[in-house]
């Protein structure tokens, strides 16, 4: 990796070295829609920051201990008289509800925002664990929480990624016509495929999340190493192309359905008003 710029906390999401690496949000984009990806790194399209996403990163800030910092950049998260808006006193409730809880605090009380790069397919990956637990620390949550077992027993260290959801109920997949677990929904686990590799040790890869309701959930969730490993094979098939793109020795895709599509779309033709549905059997017209 000497080839490769040092990547820091400072410089992490600069666009250099955004380009110099793939990360697992990049890899993810890139499956949602490679053209709106390669965009925003071109920096050619600037995802909207919403309410939703604000809470999240506030919440995330907190945990860090840069949430000084966070809230000196986003002056929008205060009212006139200095206090909060309503939607962010929401995510101190949220940091409430997770600091009540002792497993939710010993899971969060690792190395803050690890950051690791490596190589996956030969392409250069960076990442950056919110929380990396020694061994010591998953023998004592073993110790206070005899439970927790199967996914920390006998482990030198624990990776430990946090995250703020809408909710923790299980997600339908239009795909796979079905009701599937909200981490699959999301695609944690080519998140915690990436970090395990890159991290190098096979450590356990536990996702612990909060909930943006308004009587905040909390939940620890632990994916299988089996898990993991066949994300990661999706992740080796996919990664060489994703890089081509990034180099432009390939042609993006789009989605034709993104934000990013909708507003680069150029109509080439009229459309027949009578659409057939498959999914009705039905024309709508």
């Amino acid at each position: 990796m000497d080839r490769f710029p040092t990547v820091t906390a400072e410089n992490y999401f600069d666009p250099a070295i955004e380009m110099a690496y793939m990360g697992s949000s990049q890899i993810k984009n890139f499956m949602r829609c490679e053209a709106a990806e390669l965009a925003r790194l071109r920096g050619e399209y600037v995802t909207p920051m919403t309410t939703s996403l604000l809470v999240g990163s506030y919440v995330d800030a907190h945990f860090e201990g840069t949430l000084d910092i966070f809230k000196a950049r986003h002056p929008a998260l205060f009212k006139r008289d200095g206090g909060l808006k309503a939607e962010y006193l929401q995510a101190e409730r949220i940091i409430n509800r997770m600091e009540r809880d002792e497993l939710y605090m010993l899971l969060m009380s690792g190395e803050k925002q690890a950051i690791r790069t490596g190589e996956i397919a030969g392409v250069p990956v960076k990442i950056r664990i919110d929380s990396l637990l020694d061994g010591d620390t998953c023998a004592e949550i073993v110790r206070r929480f005899p439970a927790a077992g199967e996914a920390m027993g006998l482990c030198a260290g624990a990776i430990v990624d946090q995250k703020v959801m809408r909710s923790l109920e299980d997600a339908w997949d239009p795909e796979e016509r079905q009701r599937i677990s909200w981490w699959k929904a999301w695609r944690y686990d080519i998140q915690g495929a990436v970090y395990q590799a890159v991290e190098g040790h096979l450590l356990p890869f536990i996702l612990a999340a909060g909930t943006k309701e308004e009587e905040p959930d909390i939940r620890a969730v632990y994916l299988r190493d089996d898990t993991l490993s066949a994300a990661l094979m999706e992740v080796e098939d996919l990664l060489p192309r994703f890089q081509a793109i990034k180099d432009g020795r390939e042609k993006p895709r789009s989605c034709g359905k993104c934000p990013f599509c909708k507003a680069v779309r150029q109509l080439m033709t009229i459309e027949n008003g009578e659409i057939w549905s498959e999914e009705s059997g039905e024309i709508s017209i």
